[in-house]
Protein backbone atom coordinates (compact mmCIF):
# COMPACT_ATOMS: atom_id res chain seq x y z
CA UNK A 1 0.00 0.00 0.00
CA UNK A 2 1.34 3.30 -0.76
CA UNK A 3 2.24 5.75 2.10
CA UNK A 4 3.09 9.50 1.81
CA UNK A 5 4.76 11.50 4.89
CA UNK A 6 7.60 14.02 5.94
CA UNK A 7 11.50 12.36 5.42
CA UNK A 8 13.55 11.80 7.98
CA UNK A 9 17.20 11.75 8.73
CA UNK A 10 17.07 8.08 8.25
CA UNK A 11 15.73 8.04 5.20
CA UNK A 12 18.55 9.98 2.93
CA UNK A 13 20.68 6.85 2.07
CA UNK A 14 17.18 5.01 0.64
CA UNK A 15 16.80 8.47 -0.92
CA UNK A 16 19.75 8.72 -2.19
CA UNK A 17 20.43 5.21 -3.57
CA UNK A 18 17.03 5.31 -5.59
CA UNK A 19 17.95 8.22 -7.52
CA UNK A 20 21.85 7.58 -8.04
CA UNK A 21 20.17 4.05 -9.39
CA UNK A 22 17.88 5.86 -11.65
CA UNK A 23 19.07 9.21 -12.53
CA UNK A 24 22.05 8.15 -15.77
CA UNK A 25 18.45 6.38 -17.07
CA UNK A 26 16.29 9.44 -16.59
CA UNK A 27 18.58 12.11 -17.49
CA UNK A 28 21.63 10.63 -19.70
CA UNK A 29 19.95 10.92 -22.85
CA UNK A 30 19.84 14.96 -22.87
CA UNK A 31 22.66 15.52 -20.26
CA UNK A 32 24.64 13.19 -21.42
CA UNK A 33 25.57 9.81 -19.40
CA UNK A 34 29.00 10.60 -18.54
CA UNK A 35 28.04 14.15 -17.18
CA UNK A 36 25.30 12.29 -14.82
CA UNK A 37 27.66 9.57 -13.83
CA UNK A 38 30.45 12.39 -12.61
CA UNK A 39 27.62 13.88 -10.97
CA UNK A 40 26.09 10.84 -9.00
CA UNK A 41 30.22 10.02 -8.60
CA UNK A 42 31.05 13.32 -6.89
CA UNK A 43 28.40 12.61 -4.20
CA UNK A 44 25.98 15.41 -4.88
CA UNK A 45 22.75 13.47 -4.75
CA UNK A 46 23.94 12.65 -0.74
CA UNK A 47 24.94 16.05 -0.53
CA UNK A 48 21.66 17.53 -1.43
CA UNK A 49 19.52 14.94 -0.06
CA UNK A 50 21.78 15.40 3.70
CA UNK A 51 20.85 19.34 3.50
CA UNK A 52 17.28 18.90 1.93
CA UNK A 53 15.58 15.78 3.74
CA UNK A 54 13.49 18.17 5.83
CA UNK A 55 11.86 19.72 3.18
CA UNK A 56 11.08 16.51 1.94
CA UNK A 57 8.18 13.85 1.33
CA UNK A 58 8.64 10.42 0.58
CA UNK A 59 6.33 7.85 -0.65
CA UNK A 60 6.85 4.36 0.26
CA UNK A 61 5.12 0.74 -0.96
CA UNK A 62 5.89 -1.76 1.39
CA UNK A 63 8.54 0.17 3.40
CA UNK A 64 10.54 0.70 0.74
CA UNK A 65 10.92 4.30 -0.78
CA UNK A 66 9.84 4.41 -4.44
CA UNK A 67 9.48 8.13 -4.64
CA UNK A 68 10.31 11.38 -2.90
CA UNK A 69 9.44 15.43 -3.37
CA UNK A 70 11.48 18.30 -2.01
CA UNK A 71 9.99 21.81 -1.53
CA UNK A 72 11.44 24.88 -0.64
CA UNK A 73 9.13 27.51 0.45
CA UNK A 74 7.16 28.02 -2.84
CA UNK A 75 9.43 26.17 -4.76
CA UNK A 76 9.02 22.32 -5.88
CA UNK A 77 12.69 21.79 -6.08
CA UNK A 78 12.33 17.80 -6.57
CA UNK A 79 9.96 15.05 -7.88
CA UNK A 80 11.75 11.61 -8.27
CA UNK A 81 9.85 8.46 -8.39
CA UNK A 82 12.14 5.05 -9.00
CA UNK A 83 11.36 4.57 -12.62
CA UNK A 84 10.06 0.79 -11.86
CA UNK A 85 6.89 1.85 -10.21
CA UNK A 86 6.11 5.16 -12.43
CA UNK A 87 2.73 5.59 -13.93
CA UNK A 88 1.51 4.24 -11.08
CA UNK A 89 -0.50 7.33 -9.24
CA UNK A 90 3.23 7.94 -7.01
CA UNK A 91 4.06 11.26 -8.40
CA UNK A 92 0.22 12.39 -8.50
CA UNK A 93 0.72 11.79 -4.85
CA UNK A 94 3.66 13.55 -3.54
CA UNK A 95 2.02 16.60 -5.62
CA UNK A 96 -1.02 16.34 -3.85
CA UNK A 97 1.11 16.59 -0.10
CA UNK A 98 3.51 19.04 -1.08
CA UNK A 99 0.28 21.42 -2.96
CA UNK A 100 -1.13 20.88 0.68
CA UNK A 101 1.76 21.89 2.32
CA UNK A 102 2.41 24.62 0.08
CA UNK A 103 -1.06 26.24 0.39
CA UNK A 104 -0.18 26.56 4.47
CA UNK A 105 2.00 29.83 3.09
CA UNK A 106 1.04 30.56 -0.16
CA UNK A 107 -1.34 30.33 -3.17
CA UNK A 108 1.48 29.33 -5.63
CA UNK A 109 3.49 26.68 -6.34
CA UNK A 110 6.69 27.25 -9.16
CA UNK A 111 8.80 24.48 -10.39
CA UNK A 112 11.70 24.46 -12.98
CA UNK A 113 11.93 21.72 -15.93
CA UNK A 114 14.10 20.85 -18.43
CA UNK A 115 11.70 21.52 -21.86
CA UNK A 116 13.72 17.99 -23.41
CA UNK A 117 12.66 16.40 -20.32
CA UNK A 118 8.95 15.64 -22.17
CA UNK A 119 7.45 13.64 -19.53
CA UNK A 120 8.02 15.74 -17.09
CA UNK A 121 6.45 18.60 -18.89
CA UNK A 122 3.29 16.45 -19.54
CA UNK A 123 3.24 15.47 -15.72
CA UNK A 124 3.12 18.66 -14.50
CA UNK A 125 0.53 20.21 -17.53
CA UNK A 126 -1.42 17.49 -16.52
CA UNK A 127 -1.37 18.50 -12.56
CA UNK A 128 -1.87 22.15 -14.00
CA UNK A 129 1.26 23.94 -13.78
CA UNK A 130 1.57 26.24 -16.64
CA UNK A 131 4.46 27.71 -18.08
CA UNK A 132 5.42 31.18 -17.27
CA UNK A 133 8.92 31.66 -18.77
CA UNK A 134 11.93 29.94 -20.37
CA UNK A 135 15.11 30.14 -19.56
CA UNK A 136 18.60 28.96 -20.92
CA UNK A 137 19.71 26.82 -17.75
CA UNK A 138 23.25 28.22 -16.84
CA UNK A 139 24.61 24.48 -16.17
CA UNK A 140 23.45 22.70 -19.28
CA UNK A 141 22.91 25.34 -21.85
CA UNK A 142 19.67 23.61 -22.03
CA UNK A 143 16.03 25.14 -22.35
CA UNK A 144 14.49 25.56 -19.06
CA UNK A 145 10.75 25.64 -18.17
CA UNK A 146 9.75 27.94 -15.61
CA UNK A 147 6.16 26.41 -14.78
CA UNK A 148 3.43 27.91 -12.17
CA UNK A 149 0.38 26.52 -10.36
CA UNK A 150 -2.20 28.44 -8.71
CA UNK A 151 -2.84 26.35 -5.35
CA UNK A 152 -6.77 26.91 -5.51
CA UNK A 153 -6.75 24.83 -9.06
CA UNK A 154 -4.90 21.59 -5.94
CA UNK A 155 -6.83 18.57 -6.19
CA UNK A 156 -6.86 16.21 -3.26
CA UNK A 157 -3.95 13.72 -2.56
CA UNK A 158 -7.00 11.08 -2.68
CA UNK A 159 -7.67 12.53 -6.49
CA UNK A 160 -4.14 12.24 -7.30
CA UNK A 161 -3.20 8.72 -5.80
CA UNK A 162 -6.33 7.27 -8.23
CA UNK A 163 -4.75 9.18 -11.07
CA UNK A 164 -2.93 6.83 -13.16
CA UNK A 165 -0.73 9.11 -15.09
CA UNK A 166 1.68 9.92 -12.22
Amino acid sequence: MLEIRPANETDVAAISAMQRASLPETYGAFLGREAVEAFVAGGNVETYFERHWPQATVATLGGEIVGVAVLVGSLLDLVWVKPEVRSRGIGSALIGAVEQQAAVDGDELTLEVWKVNARAVVFYEQHGFANSRSFEDPATGLEKLELRKKLGQARSSAEYSRDPIG
